[in-house]
């Protein structure tokens, strides 16, 4: 049920996601699986009061989750509670957890709309004392049926998230007006902020065989381990570098359009690709090596690329090993209803180093030429123009794509919404 439910929630069917979670927690009352399932399903759907709950009671009981501990870190900082957000995520970086600005967004457009800032829900804030500053002052929202807060109420007992009074609906990520819309109140603009190196990822050097092909040796059941056979490919040497550990999203490509003038991607204005919290898609590799040289990096090559993906020479079919993990990563969705996710959201679908959304999302440009194998002389044209290459297959595509030995290959001017990129960088001396 719990598999069902992640199939839904990744189709955004919420609805059929939250009935599934629920009934696998109702036969297993603490599977990690359904409680971090039902929690971004809640999350996703505009019912943070609810989905804190779900992540409180996750993080308390594995610690270790990486996705417990950042639904519940990205709520914490929704109620103001920086403290507590900092002490679970380490930062609070924007260019390190990019859902942050996220939650800026959708707390700035309830200011417009003359919605008080959001607290925490009443059964926690209980246990509050009095408002420790003025920006933490605001009354509560209680609703008539809710009981006062005075010395005559009962004890508490465990929240529940079924009497937690849903805040006021909220636009959906996939929903809100893209970062530059016009549609925004007028105000002066943040001042442009060129992305920081510090928050790449160090890649140490290495060697590691290129462009192997996994295949499955024996056909098994499932649960029972498969054993896998590599082919093929090539020995590479690669140098020490630093590689971003998220995909470049709107919000960071929107400092660069402000800055030198470049055109929106024409993705920007389609509900599904807005929101700047989510990878930018629809640009073409040269605006991709343009960004990343004015933000003072440079696109990976293939082989850095693969490196980082496949565990730097741990031979990984995958970023996070060799089995196939629906929850690791965004794929498989419908190209008319579907989009690419948040960056980050898939934390167990990291790589040896940390680094995220290797698989899935969207696809990555990446600096050489696409040729028929890594090494080959001559690259692959059409019309003349040599192909570029793209790593880490996207949202759209099947297993097949999210291979870490995977490639394909676009002119090197195409537009297309499953495509996207991070940067790297040389490594510091």
């Amino acid at each position: 049920m719990s598999a069902i439910g992640e199939s839904a929630y990744r189709q955004e069917d919420y609805k059929f996601a939250e009935k599934n979670f629920r009934e696998a927690l109702a036969y297993e009352p603490e599977l990690l699986h359904a409680l971090t399932g039902l929690g971004w399903t809640l999350y996703d759907s505009n019912r943070p009061d609810e989905a804190f709950f779900i992540f409180h009671r996750a993080n308390e009981r594995y610690p270790e989750s990486g996705s417990a501990r950042r639904g519940l870190a990205y709520l914490f900082y929704r109620y103001g509670r920086m403290k507590e957000a900092k002490a679970l995520l380490g930062s609070l970086d924007k260019t390190r957890w990019p859902e942050l600005a996220n939650i800026e967004h959708v707390l700035k457009a309830r200011a417009i709309k003359g919605l008080p800032a959001p607290r925490l829900p009443m059964e926690e804030s209980k246990q509050e004392e009095p408002a420790e500053s003025p920006a933490k002052s605001a009354p509560l929202e209680r609703g008539p049926e809710e009981p006062s807060t005075g010395p005559q109420q009962t004890p508490k007992t465990e929240p529940r998230p079924e009497i937690v009074k849903r805040s006021p609906p909220e636009p959906a990520p996939e929903e809100m007006k893209p970062p530059t819309s016009h549609e925004e109140p007028p105000g002066p603009l943040p001042p442009v902020r060129k992305p920081s190196l510090e928050g790449m990822v160090n890649i140490p050097g290495g060697r590691f065989t290129m462009g192997v092909e996994f295949t499955s040796q024996s056909r098994r059941r499932r649960r029972r381990r498969v054993t896998l056979r590599a082919k093929g490919g090539r020995p590479v040497e690669v140098a020490s570098f630093r590689l971003d550990k998220f995909e470049i999203t709107n919000a960071l490509y929107e400092d660069f359009v402000r800055a030198t003038g470049e055109a929106e991607p024409p993705f920007w204005r389609k509900v599904h690709f807005t929101g700047p919290h989510l990878p930018v898609v629809g640009v073409t590799w040269d605006e991709a090596r343009a960004y990343c040289a004015w933000a003072g990096k440079r696109l990976p090559t293939e082989a850095e690329w693969e490196y980082a993906a496949r565990g730097a020479g741990k031979s990984r079919r995958y970023p996070w090993g060799n089995a196939q993990r629906d929850r690791n990563a965004v794929f498989g969705l419908s190209p008319d209803a579907g989009g690419p996710k948040a960056v980050g959201r898939r934390p167990e679908g990291a790589s040896v180093h940390g680094v995220e959304d290797l698989a899935g999302n969207v696809w990555e440009w990446v600096e050489d030429e696409f040729r028929t194998k890594p090494g080959d002389a001559r690259p692959i044209s059409r019309n003349g123009r040599p192909l570029r290459t793209l790593k880490g297959g996207s949202w759209v595509n099947g297993w097949w794509a999210l291979a870490s030995s995977h490639r394909t290959g676009d002119l090197p001017d195409r537009r297309l919404p499953a495509y996207g990129f991070r940067c790297a960088a040389d490594a510091p001396e």
